[in-house]
């Protein structure tokens, strides 16, 4: 990914934050609900990205189910780290889609 490329996310992430604050300003009421087991969650996804093939879905939900398990276990600096990891995870996504318009206005446009 080039350092455009990742501005480019950057500004998109930024526009739609502004957009969802604007429209929705109270976030939410609590983070996680105590019925919720994200041990088991970040455990089964582990599993599942365990080995080959390796799935973007898969990659993101396993950062999730990281980042609201640690705040379930009141670990708030590996928590905000998680994260942090979910936005990297989904930055990538984003460049894996913009890959797959590129290619395919290249074969559109022969």
């Amino acid at each position: 990914m080039t350092s455009e490329q990742f501005i480019k996310f950057r500004e998109m992430i930024e526009r739609e934050f502004s957009h969802a604050v604007t429209k929705h300003p109270k976030f939410c009421d609590l983070l996680v609900n105590n019925l919720s087991n994200w041990d088991r969650l970040e455990h089964m996804q582990k599993v599942v990205n365990s080995e080959p093939p390796f799935y973007g879905e898969n990659i993101l939900l396993e950062e999730v189910a990281e980042a609201f398990n640690a705040y379930s276990q009141g670990n708030l600096e590996e928590s905000l780290h998680e994260f942090a990891q979910c936005g990297a995870v989904v930055m990538r996504c984003m460049f894996f889609v913009m890959e797959k318009i590129d290619e395919k206005e290249k074969a559109k446009n022969g």
